[in-house]
């Protein structure tokens, strides 16, 4: 650390060699603990705007108000004249059973009536039947050959459980654990309650590991099929697995998500998810994990980096001044890209606009190297060092300038962690990402387009 003359020359040369020692190790020490209390300050500062933290981490005081709604005097629900919503109804040859009811008699006159109505009022009831286990007992029997004296037992038939939980019910135990979060005594007593099921937690376990070697091979084809696509959004978030500390990583595309748990927060997983032969268009924050792959074929995302920036607004000074003006230039850009993807703006007119702000955010982020706030310098020269990546998705269709895709999908790992803290185990471990990855996955082929650009952008 560089520390100015701390006198004059003329009396900084009359100062004994021991003094001055001690004033540069004071001053180096002060300016050690100014750095760490301004540190601290900003620390306590961040919230939900200006760091990755969670809104609902933040203190009640900190948290934005919720704008209230003057009161309109209506009462609450639908209003009068509103068409409402009903379920359609079922053609009658798909219903399971018809109650025909007729009227007896006039409700005026009390004359007995008659006849069918051609067009009866209809409406149906849904009701669950009454769940019973189905037991179904094998009965193994050992024959002695009357030739021989050999004695063989009858084979058991194929598909058969060695267990006593067939396979419906281990896909239900499955789905509660797994695509559901439960608990597993939760589990246990649903199982219970509603089927009538009884089973030990320790069978729940064994059922996960049933469940991660039945679906094995569509979930490797998941990954080799997000190894082949376009693009990909990637992203990681703690967890725990026994007592090590560990990360839940996500893949996502536009129609299969893949997640993997792993000990390690490197480049390497990200390689792993990815594939050594990976072409395409790679969308991530600003975690050093994904630099190891070409800037050309990046998009960092430009949510986290609208949180760094609002960071530089709060520190003030020369910062502040950056961070407000590159605030404005990425409200214009995010402005201009949702006219893009509801079809009002077109890409060519879209790629034309993005050119000057491209150079002033450029611009400003090279003024910010000399800012003279430490923290808001370093982070400029880092966005810099891949400032490519920040425009990919100006040029290229089918690119989002956030990595929004990947945070929803991890995010019900995230409740996942929160409600168990993780798994035991490397095998609840590749439960958790196989059960994880069937879901977004089949989520995703229900609903292809959620999260993902329309195909004209």
């Amino acid at each position: 650390m560089d520390i100015p003359p701390l006198l004059p020359p003329a009396i900084w040369d009359r100062t004994p060699p021991e003094a001055q020692a001690l004033l540069v190790h004071l001053a180096t020490r002060v300016a050690t603990l100014e750095a760490t209390v301004q540190a601290l300050r900003e620390q306590v500062r961040q919230d939900s705007r200006t760091s990755s933290r969670p809104p609902s981490s933040e203190a009640l005081s900190r948290q934005r108000p919720r704008r209230r709604r003057q009161p309109s005097g209506r009462r609450p629900g639908g209003q009068p004249g509103h068409p409402g919503q009903t379920r359609a109804l079922l053609p009658v040859e798909d219903v399971d059973e018809v109650i025909t009811l007729h009227p007896t008699c006039c409700a005026r006159c009390q004359q007995p009536l008659d006849g069918d109505d051609p067009q009866p009022q209809r409406h149906h009831v849904f009701e669950i039947p009454p769940l019973q286990p189905v037991v179904t007992e094998y009965q193994l029997h050992r024959l002695t050959c009357s030739g021989c004296g050999e004695t063989t037992q009858a084979a058991w038939p194929a598909g058969v459980p060695r267990g006593m939980i067939g396979p419906r019910a281990q896909a239900v135990g499955s789905l509660c654990t797994g695509a559901y979060r439960l608990s597993k005594r939760t589990t246990q007593r649903l199982l219970d309650d509603l089927f009538g099921l009884p089973v030990r937690v320790g069978t729940i376990s064994h059922l996960e590991a049933t469940t991660t070697a039945a679906v094995a091979v569509p979930v490797e084809e998941a990954r080799t099929f997000v190894q082949a696509q376009s693009s990909a959004h990637l992203d990681e978030t703690g967890w725990r697995e026994g007592r090590q500390r560990a990360w839940l990583w996500v893949a996502a595309t536009m129609w299969v998500t893949v997640f993997l748990v792993r000990l390690s927060r490197g480049g390497q997983v990200a390689r792993d998810l990815l594939g050594e032969a990976f072409e395409g268009i790679l969308v991530t924050d600003r975690w050093s994990a994904y630099t190891w792959y070409p800037v050309r074929w990046r998009q960092r995302c430009w949510a986290h980096l609208l949180r760094d920036i609002e960071a530089m607004s709060e520190r003030g000074g020369g910062s502040q001044e950056i961070g407000e003006a590159l605030k404005h230039q990425a409200q214009k850009m995010f402005h201009w890209w949702h006219r893009v993807r509801d079809g009002t703006l077109s890409r060519s007119s879209f790629r034309s606009s993005m050119s000057s702000v491209r150079k002033e955010v450029e611009r400003l982020l090279e003024a910010g190297t000399t800012c003279g706030v430490p923290k808001t310098e370093g982070m400029c020269r880092e966005i810099l060092t891949l400032r490519q990546a920040l425009w990919t998705f100006v040029h290229l269709a089918g690119v989002e300038p956030t990595n929004n895709t990947a945070e929803r999908a991890i995010r019900p790992g995230v409740l996942w962690r929160k409600g168990s803290f993780g798994t035991h185990s490397a095998q609840g471990s590749r439960f958790v990402a196989s059960m994880m990855t069937i879901v977004a996955t089949a989520e995703a082929a229900a609903t292809p387009c959620s999260g993902v650009p329309h195909s004209g952008v």
